[in-house]
């Protein structure tokens, strides 16, 4: 017996073994015939094992027959051979360990032998439905070269007769002119031809003239040719060249030959079947040859069902109606059902979901009909798991030409569908926070010199979607001039050294809006550092932008607000003693004292610089007002005559709105600003013009809201006031709310209008928009804020004057020498009785002496203790004590002026004050009935 050691079932230590035990078969010598088995154990332990000896593959046939005389003559001893012995558990490792190993090495050979056997049937499919002789043979050269990596194929049809060349065919070579139809075929082609022989070899230096090809050959190193052949004839050779030193190996010449066998047969069918249009003669002939192909591809078809067994795709043929007429054993393994349960039934009805019958009974028929597109198909597994599977189809057909079904590969593209969906989610998910973010993207390549704009992008250029040139030179032309250097040398330096750049820039619209876009991009560089392509985002940062200007001005404007009021405090300090002192010396002096004039003419320069620093607390937003739920329209038609006097030679428009929503506002200030913003009119308008005083409910939207810091949205009421006088430059309206700025020449203005006007509207919670162009004219939109609809509208009080003298005693506290004298002296003229301190101690002392002191005038801001600070030591004493705060309006003073009127022992004087002002106010206070609590409880200032 002669035997293999890997066999299905059964191995061949295994058969020994059997054999041994069984006395009828225990004395049959035993040889092995196997691949290589070099390694001495091995060998040694099948020869203890009872086997007589072992051939390896591949043997000399007179080697073969030495042994087996050998053998069967009984030179070989077999007495050695342990019948019928139980095996110890050494031999059992180590027979399973060179068992495993061959299996081993037969599993990695047949999992690489089982992608190339997949992409065989696949041609030997794809060659199978080619009519056309010279297409089919073109196809298999293509086939073959990808197949096996050849580097060139050759593919000759020879004479039947003389076995001269008929057709030569050939793919990666363009020299197939070394033969001509009619030559005979030189070298190994024609022993592969004549001899019916596989010829393999290498010829190292490449000429063909030493395998005795033609001096015209192409250079063929390593080559294996086979015949093109079917049983019963020789058509012609197909032969595979490498030239990159990798010889062909046996499995190569195992399949090759598979291949051309799958040719010849193929070819040869097509042959028949055109000879069978233009020989009708030899119709005999030719079905007995349709006979043995017949047979043949029976033969053919239980080889290729094995291997269609071993192929990793899903093999399916159905007959017309659909039903299965066979299926491989991967797609029985997929589907969860055998072969044996499948054929014969439906396939579409058991395989493919319910959702997809109608549709897909559908595709069947265009299918049967001719069309091979390639589909793509959900089915169902027998455990109801659905897979997603890529059919690829072809069309069975019988001898007489009649469709009589379908045979289909299918992939199994469910793991590729989900990465493929996964990807499309994350992109949309991308492009939705992209969009949302209003982040356009652009790309570029260099190669093509083709710029790619998103269409946010295009929308960030005022562009419509899909109209952008798509050129760099486009995308710099729509650049600011101003800031082209700018952008061109952050995307040079990028294209040279391969790093990411950052640029903000403004873009000019084809209407000539200015955007301004900050962009990032990042340039990838080729093998010799060469710009290959760019990609990269920009954001219109346009709003962003002029938030952060006007945050910059109202800081700016903040700062010298502080300022202003600053100085107006300590100016209301030097006024109240000029003021002050000028009554003292107006009351001393005759009219007709030499004197009188010019003290009078001091009082007035203070008074009008007692109007200069109200302005200046107006501006600063530090001035005392008393907000009243307000109509805008009774407002500007009461104004409405004196701006007709006021404005000589200029024609006022008034167009006031209908049902005006109310507004909170001090009806003095809204009065001021009507004036201020007339006046800067007027003064625009020298050769007359037309003042146009508009208002209307508006509201104001998000987008509003977003370009002007500190607006919410919301309704508002519209005060504008437009006129068609020179208007202004863009560098005055950057400066156009700062105090003291002024265009009008030295003494025709103190640059304190507009800064007034800015300051009170931002006070009364409004903002004000200002557009202007040179020569057309200017326009200022202000909006206030609609008052609750629930404010009740303020009674008016008629103030009953007091009279402004006294006999009571009040009590000076002032750390300035000259303003508490100033108080005392004016206060003495009045009546009263007054003591005067310095400090906090002088003051402890002063009550302490006269318990009679009803009144306390006190400075609010003093070095040292400040006047709330000690005012809440004296009225935890004295709860029955008037206070008296004088302000020259500062920020550290206005939480207690909004706080303190509530309490009625409470009141202020603001500097400057007048001698009438001072003795109306203390007069005032001293009057005011106490209340109930009030004659209880303590004072207490925060």
């Amino acid at each position: 017996m002669i035997t293999d050691v890997l066999m299905p079932v059964m191995d061949g230590y295994e058969l020994v073994r059997q054999m041994r035990l069984d006395p009828a078969t225990r004395q049959i010598p035993v040889l092995f015939y196997t691949a290589h088995y070099g390694e001495r154990e091995a060998r040694s332990l099948a020869l203890t094992n009872g086997v007589a000896d072992v051939l390896t593959k591949p043997s000399d046939s007179k080697e073969v027959l030495r042994v087996v005389d050998s053998v069967l003559s009984g030179k070989k001893n077999t007495s050695t051979v342990r019948s019928g012995l139980p095996r110890d558990a050494a031999f059992d490792r180590e027979h399973l360990r060179l068992v495993t190993d061959k299996l081993s090495e037969k599993v990695g050979d047949l999992r690489v032998a089982n992608g190339r056997l997949r992409a065989l049937i696949n041609i030997g499919l794809e060659l199978a439905s080619e009519k056309d002789q010279k297409h089919l043979l073109q196809k298999a050269c293509e086939a073959a070269r990808d197949l096996f990596g050849a580097t060139y194929v050759t593919l000759g049809i020879v004479e039947e007769k003389d076995r001269t060349l008929k057709d030569l065919f050939g793919h990666g070579t363009d020299s197939l002119d070394w033969i001509r139809a009619g030559y005979a075929v030189p070298g190994i082609l024609a022993k592969v031809v004549e001899e019916r022989r596989v010829m393999r070899g290498d010829n190292p230096d490449g000429n063909p003239a030493k395998i005795r090809l033609s001096a015209g050959h192409p250079e063929i190193q390593s080559f294996l040719a086979v015949p093109v052949a079917s049983p019963s004839r020789v058509y012609g050779w197909f032969c595979l060249v490498r030239n990159e030193g990798i010889p062909f190996t046996d499995e190569d010449e195992n399949l090759v030959a598979a291949l051309s066998g799958q040719i010849g047969r193929i070819y040869e069918s097509v042959l028949l079947e055109a000879l069978s249009r233009s020989r009708a003669a030899e119709l005999e002939v030719q079905i007995a040859g349709r006979q043995r192909v017949e047979a043949d591809l029976g033969r053919e078809r239980d080889r290729s069902q094995r291997y269609l067994d071993a192929a990793a795709i899903i093999l399916l043929a159905l007959d017309t109606e659909g039903r299965v007429t066979l299926v491989n054993r991967y797609g029985s393994s997929l589907l969860g059902w055998t072969s044996e349960e499948l054929v014969g039934r439906n396939f579409i009805e058991t395989c493919l979901p319910p959702r997809e019958h109608a549709l897909s009974n559908q595709r069947f028929r265009e299918v049967i009909a001719g069309d091979l597109t390639l589909v793509v198909k959900p089915v169902i597994t027998r455990s109801g798991e659905e897979r997603l599977i890529e059919w690829r189809n072809t069309i069975l057909r019988d001898d007489s030409g009649s469709v009589i079904g379908t045979l289909s590969s299918g992939t199994d593209i469910t793991d590729r569908d989900r990465a493929a969906e996964a990807l499309r989610t994350a992109e949309e998910r991308m492009r939705f926070a992209l969009e949302s973010a209003a982040v356009g993207i652009w790309d570029i390549d260099y190669a093509a010199g083709v710029l790619r704009w998103s269409p946010i992008l295009e929308a960030q250029f005022g562009l419509e979607p899909g109209t952008f040139a798509g050129t760099f030179e486009a995308f710099v032309e729509r650049v600011h001039p101003d800031d082209r250097e700018i952008v061109l040398d952050a995307m040079s330096h990028a294209m040279r050294s391969g790093t990411d750049f950052s640029v903000q820039f403004r873009a000019i619209w084809t209407n000539g809006t200015v955007r301004r876009l900050s962009g990032s991009g990042r340039i990838h560089l080729g093998e010799n550092g060469e710009p290959v392509r760019g990609v990269g985002i920009s954001l219109d940062v346009t709003e962003r932008r002029n938030l952060e200007e006007q945050f910059q001005q109202a800081q700016k404007m903040e700062a010298i607000g502080r300022l202003a009021a600053g100085v107006a405090h300590d100016f209301n300090n030097l006024l109240t003693v000029i003021l002050g002192n000028c009554e003292l010396l107006l009351g001393d002096l005759t009219p007709d004292h030499p004197s009188q004039p010019d003290v009078s003419e001091i009082q007035k320069a203070a008074v009008r610089a007692t109007d200069l620093t109200r302005q200046l607390l107006s501006f600063s937003r530090k001035q005392t007002i008393e907000p009243k739920r307000l109509d805008l329209n009774a407002v500007v038609t009461e104004m409405h005559a004196m701006l007709r006097r006021l404005l000589a030679g200029v024609e006022i428009v008034l167009r006031t709105g209908s049902e005006l929503d109310p507004v909170t506002a001090d009806p003095g200030q809204i009065e001021q600003v009507v004036m201020n913003l007339a006046v800067n009119a007027r003064d625009a308008m020298s050769g007359g013009g037309i003042l146009t005083i508009e208002t209307a409910n508006v509201v104001l939207d998000e987008r509003y809201a977003k370009t002007h810091l500190g607006v919410p949205p919301g309704p508002y009421v519209m005060l504008r006031v437009a006129d068609t006088g020179c208007g202004m430059t863009a560098e005055v309206q950057t400066r156009l709310f700062e105090p003291f700025f002024t265009t009008k020449e030295v003494g025709k203005g103190t640059g304190l209008g507009l800064a007034t006007v800015h300051g009170i509207v931002r006070r009364s919670g409004g903002s004000i928009r200002v557009s202007s162009e040179e020569g057309v004219g200017t326009e200022f939109a202000i909006y206030l804020p609609r008052a609750p609809l629930t404010e009740a509208s303020a009674a008016a009080v008629v103030p009953v004057l007091s009279p402004a003298t006294g006999v009571e005693t009040v009590l000076v506290m002032d750390d300035a020498r000259e303003r508490r004298e100033l108080t005392r002296r004016l206060l003495e003229r009045q009546g009263y009785t007054v003591h005067v301190a310095a400090d906090e101690e002088e003051a402890l002392r002063a009550f302490e002496l006269h318990p009679g002191i009803e009144v306390l005038l006190t400075d609010i801001v003093m070095t040292g203790p400040s006047g709330p600070a000690f005012t809440r030591r004296l009225t935890s004493r004295r709860p029955a004590l008037k206070v008296i705060y004088v302000s020259g309006y500062t920020e550290a003073e206005e939480a207690l002026v909004h706080r303190a009127p509530l309490d009625s022992r409470v009141g202020f004087l603001h500097k400057p004050f007048t001698s009438e002002i001072l003795g109306r106010t203390v007069r005032e206070v001293l009057d005011r009935p106490k209340s109930t609590t009030e004659a209880d409880e303590s004072l207490t200032i925060h």
